[in-house]
Formats: C-alpha cells, sequence, structure tokens
C-alpha cells in the first residue's frame, strides 16, 4: 500500500473532514489519527500503525510509552465520507477552514493549508533530479 496524490476540502463547524474516496478505500474502515511532526495530522491504517506502535512497546521508557500511546486516536469515516477531528488536533494542526490531505507513502497527512503552503518545498528543491529516473 502507498497512499499518494494531494486533496483541497475544508473543515466544517463540527471538525469534520472529507478524506478522499482513494484514501478511505485503503485506510479501512477504522485507522489511527496522530498527531504527527511539523503540525499536521498522520493517518495510518491499523496495520501500519501496528507496526510502527511495536517500536515504542518494549525497550521505552515509560515517559516515552506515556507521551506516544496518549497521542492515537481511533477514527472512521461516517456515511459522507468525513472524519470528525478531535479538537485538540485540529488545534495542533492550526487547522480552520482550508486543509490539505496528501499521500506521504505509508500515511496520509492532514495540513492546515496556509501551514502546508508554508512548510512545503518543490519536489525539485528536495532531491538532486539526475540522481532518478523519470
Amino acid at each position: 500500500m502507498s497512499f499518494k496524490s494531494m486533496y483541497f476540502h475544508s473543515l466544517d463547524a463540527k471538525n469534520r473532514l472529507f478524506i478522499p474516496v482513494k484514501f478511505r478505500e485503503e485506510l479501512g474502515e477504522n485507522f489511527i489519527l496522530f498527531k504527527g511532526a511539523e503540525n499536521c495530522i498522520y493517518g495510518y491504517t491499523l496495520e501500519e500503525f501496528e507496526v510502527i506502535s511495536e517500536q515504542f512497546k518494549n525497550g521505552k521508557s515509560r515517559e516515552v510509552q506515556r507521551a506516544f500511546f496518549s497521542q492515537i486516536i481511533e477514527a472512521s469515516v461516517d456515511k459522507q465520507g468525513r472524519v470528525t477531528l478531535p479538537a485538540d488536533c485540529v488545534e495542533y494542526a492550526g487547522l480552520t477552514k482550508e486543509a490539505v490531505i496528501l499521500g506521504a507513502g505509508r500515511r496520509i497527512e492532514i495540513w492546515a493549508l496556509e501551514n502546508y503552503n508554508n512548510t512545503s518545498k518543490n519536489l525539485f528543491d528536495l532531491i538532486d533530479a539526475d540522481e532518478y529516473v523519470w
């Protein structure tokens, strides 16, 4: 599974955000939301998140485990294809109205449009294009 592409949707007054069909199909009926890096929200399948969480189950301090596992949000979409984002996630990500939902390989990311525009870089600014076969 590899999440790819980018979509733009609006957050409604009840903190509901439409998740594109292709992402819903890959995420499954239930999935995980997690406060990610750079003030965005990560979305993982249950299976993928289990792989990630294994790293935190053994050998980590109680503080690390507490910090990690307390941020996990089990989510699902409603009949209209929307997920309700918890208020603390909305605040963390700076979501007000316009959102970007993008594929990032193993996960989706949910960004406030303004934050995404301020943080994102063009692919060719990140890599040496001569290294890759296009």
